[in-house]
């Protein structure tokens, strides 16, 4: 049982790490998309409204993720 409590942490922690560096990575480019010059206004900013749901959707989940880890061990 030990050797699968192991496999889970690894699991979950892979889950954890790679959900959160996706939200920041989406966070990183709204914020690229809406301060680059050049571009219609309003464009920009749907589409940065649009990246920002989506980090809100993975910061969401990877937060989920953290507690149901919690709950694995």
């Amino acid at each position: 049982m030990g050797e699968l409590d192991n496999t889970v942490n690894v699991v979950m922690l892979l889950l954890v790490l790679g959900t959160g560096a996706a939200a920041t990575a989406c966070a990183v480019t709204a914020a690229y998309v809406y301060l680059r010059p050049g571009r219609d206004r309003s464009a920009g900013d749907r589409l940065a409204r649009r990246w920002l749901v989506a980090t809100a959707i993975l910061g969401f989940t990877a937060i989920g993720l953290r507690f149901v880890w919690a709950l694995l061990l």
